[in-house]
């Protein structure tokens, strides 16, 4: 028999009460045998002790079962069904549903103290096993209620339908042994039975709800079903038993508290229609989640664990592992703020299971993997731990024992060997779940606003009638002083200070002298509230950040430290205010994200809400690349990410945000040309190599089709539906909206530039590169390379592109004409002043090296078709090198000159300058860039 032994010291009274009951109740030789795992079970479990002694024949099912056998989720309705739907009587039907009840709790506990199948196995067959009993009992009782006062009928003359809507661990399937059931009733419509003894719908199904309750809640020599709590509903215990969904909308939009949106969270349908689980879904949801970041949760968040703290303290409870420190209930916080916080715009947040939720936290970034993995592991050793303080004697208590016998059964229950490594172990779970709550809770001391200079300050300073507020900082080491109070003047003068309500200037209060508190250890301060000046009068209309960098020292230090560095992200952050939340969010994570992973994100972020409207599409689009580029800029500017993957991390954002956008215009227009068209990137997006706010270089490619394929009667020729499918990509990638927009987007490099058709064949692209393209149009095509769109047209595109590059030229031909593109490109792009060094335009300069390296790829390609595998600048050196087309100390002095000059031209676009610095820098390089130079082209040429 496979039985998995637990390792649990059997006390000598049980072994004698065991052999008690074997010699009264005659047992098997098979169950003798197997003595000792059911003693185990007696030892954790009184109440098995009882279940077994009461239902006797269960003892060999226990025994033949097995950890890894099929759970009994799916059929406990069945089961139930089959027993009692039958009965008349109300007592004989309490009889069985209550031995159905306690027979397959023992058989849970076998399975969690023996057998030690996974806690979230467990939790959902508890929670199944309550599902099936609600729903069985609700059937059992309709037929009954009808035949006394006949069907209950909506003003419509339809049948109105009972709802049982399950909130708490039952609604999010996590439902522990001897839990509470918290539950809510709700009919679909107002009306009354059409019955001889007519009632009103409402009244007909609180009956219902009533008898419910009862047949669960009766305590009976069987003893109970569940405790039923209703007092989550619309008003409390004031309020009527079962609602309908009218009154239920207008409640939660007129009457809903904070507190009830993290009640709802978990709210699931358990009896009801698949059309009033959608109905109720959409009730709930638009109450529960935000369509903005809600960073006013963290409040609540506080508050709640600050009354359930006192409550603890008032019981004396200290060893309380669901309300005290570090406990249950703060890994449930933890996970509701951030999906409370996060869930209007990340819809797969919306989630009643903390399993899932807990994934989605880590997959978002909210939490690093550390993170989540300590509050997962946390939460099913607590929610382990509960479970069998509650089946020692099904009773409904999360205090651990202090008999010590007690004790050392739990802590060797749990696979520790003593009492010691148990409460070791716990301590590491608390402790976790403590840090983590604190951290996002701001659960630290607070000053004393007493003795706190700057509380000082700013009271003084808003109480001041003065046009000219008196420098208060003056008498502090405050570096800047005089000029953030000037600065801070015109905060007070602005119409959004004096137009904030009590809540906005409340939360304005807090957060500013926190903010000077922390302002005054920057390099710069003046610097710094320069630049975050009209960012903070700009969310003095949202003044949830204000909350969220009051709560957070850690983000606000974020801000100040990126703010210092970089002017480009206090422009964005002021540009989008809403972005505030990366600041707390790049704290968390890692800076650096694959490829896939960034498709994924735009999938899950983006696309999976795509059934919004096609404006609400475009502001989700630009909310995600906002983030994306505002997150590799803050890990850009602390030194988190080299320049080549901040190249990589802005590239493949934009790749997959082309890609993405495409995805969405094939399924939601014109479906005649879903996937017959491609994109294709030249220039930095061409070759990984983005920076910010660079234009985006596209050029749109179609399958070889024709209309002579289409039906003569279709409304539109094939190649305007193509044309205006390529203007659609477009203009989502450059549309402003009130987020902004994406990209600028240069369409130009196409075939026959403005002049020819927004988007070509590839017929027509090949004739064009075969017959008149430009040598600078061949030269573009060694960055080029396909990013979005169906695979066999990508793949003939580069066939393409192989083809061109790779055909053989005179050598000194091409020096020639690649010489005179760039003697072209200087007579208009130059620095007009000899003070100054363009990085990317001058001689010597980015350019000069690009167009080496697309000469000797064009020169030798044709030897070699490996020199099309790549599109960016540093791996084309190597591979020149590597193949002897370039010596390797030409290649690896280009490559590092190369780097330098985009390290530069990143750290001048977030200091928000040009690509001109003084001519008396790079001097060394420049001569180097020029001499290669003309051993690379100029000696070519005859």
């Amino acid at each position: 028999m496979p039985v998995v032994k637990a390792n649990i010291s059997i006390s000598a009274e049980v072994r004698r009460r065991w052999q008690e009951f074997a010699a009264r109740e005659s047992l098997s030789s098979p169950i003798i045998e197997n003595a000792e795992p059911l003693q185990s079970l007696w030892q954790q479990s009184f109440f098995s002790e009882r279940m077994c002694e009461s239902y006797p024949r269960c003892i060999g099912e226990l025994l033949l079962s097995s950890a890894t056998e099929d759970s009994f989720e799916s059929n406990y309705e069945q089961q139930l069904r089959t027993q009692v739907l039958a009965l008349e009587d109300e007592a004989q039907f309490k009889v069985h549903i209550r031995n159905f009840r306690n027979q397959h709790l023992l058989r849970l506990c076998w399975r969690d103290l023996i057998l030690q199948v996974e806690p979230f196995v467990l939790l959902r067959e508890l929670s199944a096993l309550a599902d099936a009993c609600i729903r069985v009992t609700v059937d059992w009782l309709l037929p009954n209620m009808i035949k006394q006062f006949g069907d209950p009928q909506t003003d419509k003359n339809e049948l109105a339908r009972f709802l049982v809507i399950a909130l708490g661990k039952l609604g999010g399937r996590e439902l522990n042994f001897s839990s509470d059931i918290d539950v809510m009733f709700c009919y679909s419509d107002s009306g009354n039975t059409n019955g001889l003894r007519s009632i009103s719908n409402q009244e007909f199904f609180i009956r219902i709800a009533q008898k419910l309750i009862h047949l669960l809640s009766d305590v009976s020599a069987n003893g109970f079903v569940y405790r039923v709590d209703c007092r989550l509903r619309p008003f409390g215990e004031a309020g009527p038993l079962a609602v309908n969904f009218n009154h239920l909308e207008d409640y939660y939009q007129t009457h809903g508290r904070e507190w009830e949106r993290y009640a709802f969270i978990k709210a699931r349908v358990v009896y009801g229609t698949d059309h009033d689980q959608e109905l109720f879904k959409q009730i709930v949801s638009s109450f529960v989640y935000r369509k903005y970041i809600d960073f006013g949760v963290i409040n609540t968040l506080r508050e709640m664990k600050y009354m359930i703290a006192e409550q603890v303290n008032k019981k004396q409870n200290k060893n309380n592992i669901k309300l005290g420190a570090g406990g249950i209930r703060e890994i449930e916080f933890i996970v509701q703020f951030f999906q409370l916080a996060n869930g209007g715009r990340n819809t797969r947040l919306q989630t009643n299971h903390i399993d899932n939720a807990l994934t989605e936290i880590e997959r978002s970034g909210y939490l690093s993997k550390q993170a989540v993995q300590g509050l997962t592991q946390a939460y099913l050793f607590l929610r382990r731990v509960e479970n069998r303080l509650q089946m020692r004697n099904d009773e409904q208590t999360h205090v651990l024992p202090e008999d010590p016998v007690i004790f050392q059964t739990l802590a060797e229950s749990m696979l520790c060997q003593d009492g010691a490594a148990f409460t070791k172990e716990l301590r590491l779970h608390i402790e976790h779940v403590s840090e983590v709550f604190a951290q996002i809770s701001g659960d630290e001391p607070a000053p004393d606003t007493e003795q706190d200079q700057y509380v000082q300050f700013w009271e003084l300073f808003t109480e001041s009638s003065e046009v000219d507020s008196p420098n208060y900082l003056d008498k502090s080491d405050f570096k800047d002083s005089q000029h953030i109070c000037e600065k801070l003047v015109d905060l007070k003068k602005s119409s959004e200070f004096r137009n904030q309500d009590h809540v906005g200037r409340d939360r304005l209060h807090t957060f500013m002298p926190i903010f000077l508190r922390h302002l005054q250890h920057a390099k710069e301060p003046g610097l710094v509230m320069d630049r975050l000046y009209m960012l903070i009068v700009k969310i003095l209309r949202r003044s949830a950040y204000l909350i969220l960098l009051s709560e957070n020292k850690n983000a606000l230090d974020q801000l100040i430290s990126v703010a210092s560095a970089s002017p480009w992200i206090a422009s964005h952050l002021t540009t989008y205010p809403l972005l505030l939340d990366e600041i707390a969010l790049s704290l968390r994570i890692d800076s650096e994200f694959t490829k896939q992973d960034i498709e994924n994100q735009f999938r899950d972020e983006v696309l999976h809400q795509a059934h919004t409207d096609y404006e609400q599409m475009l502001e989700n689009v630009r909310a995600f690349k906002h983030a994306r580029e505002l997150r590799v800029a803050c890990a850009d500017v602390q030194g988190k990410l080299p320049i080549m993957r901040v190249s990589d991390q802005l590239s493949w954002t934009a790749e997959a945000i082309v890609n993405g956008c495409l995805q969405y215009l094939d399924n939601s227009f014109d479906s005649s040309v879903a996937g017959d068209m491609a994109v294709i990137a030249f220039g930095k997006l061409g070759g990984i190599e983005l920076s910010y706010g660079s234009d985006l270089d596209l050029v749109y490619i179609a399958k070889n089709e024709h209309e002579s394929d289409y039906s003569s009667d279709a409304k539109v020729p094939y190649f305007v539906k193509l044309s205006k499918h390529a203007q659609r990509l477009t203009q989502m990638l450059t549309l402003q909206t009130i987020s902004g927009k994406l990209y600028e987007v240069d369409t130009r490099l196409r075939p026959d530039g403005e002049s020819g058709p927004i988007v070509a064949q590839l017929d027509y692209v090949r004739q064009y590169y075969q017959s008149r393209a430009w040598m600078w149009e061949i030269q573009a095509l060694v960055r080029a390379r396909c990013i979005a769109g169906p695979a066999e047209l990508c793949q003939q595109f580069e066939t393409l592109r192989c083809e061109i590059i790779c055909a053989k030229r005179d050598p000194s031909e091409l020096a020639q004409q690649v010489m005179e593109m760039r003697s072209k490109m200087l007579l208009t792009k130059r620095s007009k002043s000899a003070e100054v060094f363009d990085l990317k335009n001058d001689e010597g300069g980015i350019t000069d090296i690009e167009f080496m390296v697309q000469y000797a790829v064009l020169a030798h390609a044709y030897k070699d078709a490996s020199l099309c595998g790549y599109s960016d600048n540093v791996r084309l050196l190597e591979r020149l090198a590597s193949r002897g087309f370039l010596s390797n100390s030409i290649a690896n002095e280009l490559t590092d000159i190369y780097c330098q000059y985009r390290n530069r031209t990143h750290r001048l676009a977030l200091q928000a300058e040009s690509t001109k610095v003084s001519h008396t820098e790079y001097l060394t390089e420049r001569e180097l860039v020029r001499t290669h130079w003309k051993q690379i082209l100029e000696k070519n040429i005859n």
